[in-house]
């Protein structure tokens, strides 16, 4: 579940909310936070991808392309 989106982030922009649940990164299960981080691997990064999502009642497909983290100072 996301439970906070960063302002200005790669999340952010591709339109992820608090409260949406990612269920799905291109075609493969994420059944927890674990399996999200390993797809998410170097591969991905800057590549387009499509997180599935569930909002409330809905199923989304969301387009989002993953970024290196900036640490903030």
């Amino acid at each position: 579940m996301v439970v906070h989106v960063e302002d200005e982030s790669p999340a952010a922009r591709a339109g992820l909310r608090e409260g949406d649940v990612i269920v799905g990164f291109d075609n493969g299960a994420v059944r927890g936070v674990d399996d999200l981080h390993r797809m998410l691997s170097d591969g991905a990064i800057g590549r387009e991808g499509k997180l599935t999502v569930l909002r409330r009642s809905e199923k989304l497909e969301i387009a989002i392309t993953p970024m290196e983290s900036v640490a903030k100072s």
